[in-house]
């Protein structure tokens, strides 16, 4: 069963990448035009140009091309897609809200990976109301040269529950700043209480329910002292598919690195285990879903001493 939708979600990428505009963006690093026949290095290139250019691989954007060539190939012959390639793919082609939802939804028919279900409960009244559900999220954390947190980018498919005109971005620290670069525009910050801040992203168009949009946002930090050396995800309902990674400067790469799970946001782990990092200084974990529990890499970096303020 997982083979044929393994190649449903392939002969669907293939039908989107031959229409407009995604057919031309691949196009323009060939010299030939084929508008109704993919080429494959092409593609290669235009995923190649994402990851180096959002900091997702060491190597350079032609080495990579090629080392994207067998990957590519697989996937857009039905052999193998991973949710990891599927996001790629809606990313560096920057798919509309509505073709990326369809992908991601053909895509996570194919099952495997973990769901972690928790007892998590906040306070009524902490939260601003939940007028969403997730399709699709992904967060990629960088931890800079001096060990701290340097900027946190997220996208985020949703599927609008009811009528909404903002979507209620929040986070633990007041020492960041919001910028959205797709899908709408960051109001100023505000305090939510229990050390939580908010900020609401403006959507360009209000959502009826059921409409699917999506968010691309980075949150950059300038943190005046260590905070924990943590990145955790809080899920009070349910979000489907989600994608977390720490990139670690090669400068100051942990000691060791942890895989954990939390029933509190103020708790100790109730679940740890040790994991590696890649070749290119990441750790990532995919899970089909989360819902009332809390997820996250913690890490050990040697500190520096005292930290001076910066942006």
């Amino acid at each position: 069963m997982e083979k044929a939708l393994i190649a449903r979600t392939s002969a669907h990428l293939r039908d989107l990448l031959v229409r407009s505009p995604y057919a031309e963006r691949w196009a323009a690093h060939i010299d030939r035009r084929q508008p109704h026949q993919i080429h494959q290095s092409g593609v290669c290139h235009v995923l190649a140009d994402y990851l180096w250019a959002n900091g997702l691989h060491t190597d350079t954007s032609e080495e990579l091309a090629r080392k994207l060539k067998d990957r590519v190939y697989r996937a857009l012959a039905g052999q193998s897609l991973s949710r990891a390639t599927v996001r790629w793919f809606i990313e560096a082609f920057e798919m509309s809200p509505e073709d990326a939802a369809e992908l991601v939804r053909l895509s996570t028919a194919q099952r495997g990976a973990e769901t972690i279900l928790g007892g998590l409960s906040l306070s009524p009244g902490t939260l601003p109301p939940q007028r969403h559900e997730t399709v699709s999220l992904s967060d990629w954390h960088t931890i800079g040269p001096d060990g701290l947190p340097e900027s946190h980018r997220t996208v985020h498919v949703i599927r609008a529950r009811e009528p909404m005109d903002r979507y209620p971005y929040l986070f633990d620290t007041d020492a960041a700043s919001v910028s959205v670069m797709r899908g709408g525009h960051a109001g100023a910050a505000y305090a939510l209480g229990n050390g939580l801040f908010g900020v609401d992203i403006e959507l360009p168009q209000p959502l009826a329910a059921g409409q699917t949009h999506v968010l691309e946002f980075v949150t950059e930090f300038w943190y005046r002292t260590p905070p924990p050396q943590e990145l955790r995800r809080a899920a009070t309902g349910r979000i489907d598919n989600v994608d977390l990674r720490v990139q670690f400067h090669h400068l100051r790469l942990p000691q060791q690195v942890w895989w954990s799970v939390w029933d509190a946001l103020d708790g100790e782990p109730v679940r740890s285990e040790v994991v590696e990092l890649a070749p290119d200084k990441v750790v990532r974990r995919s899970l089909d879903a989360i819902e009332a529990t809390i997820v996250g890499f913690r890490w050990d970096i040697a500190r520096l001493g005292a930290v001076s303020g910066r942006r």
